[in-house]
């Protein structure tokens, strides 16, 4: 039972560690984007949920597999 509890809390902690790598990744090029044509750095969210909504349609098993 604890092999099967340290196994899945592996397994969420990778995929949560995956989920933040990318929304930062997203994130820091919109906020990049943001400085360089001077736009308010809050639309750099924008970038990471847009980044984040990608990586996550891409890696999971759906109708565009």
């Amino acid at each position: 039972m604890i092999d099967f509890l340290k196994d899945l809390l592996k397994m969420c902690l990778g995929a949560i560690l995956k989920i933040a790598i990318f929304f930062g990744v997203g994130t820091g090029a919109g906020a990049i984007v943001c400085w360089y044509y001077s736009i308010p750095l809050g639309f750099s969210i924008l970038g990471g949920i847009l980044v984040l909504g990608i990586a996550l349609a891409l890696m999971s098993d759906s109708v565009f597999d």
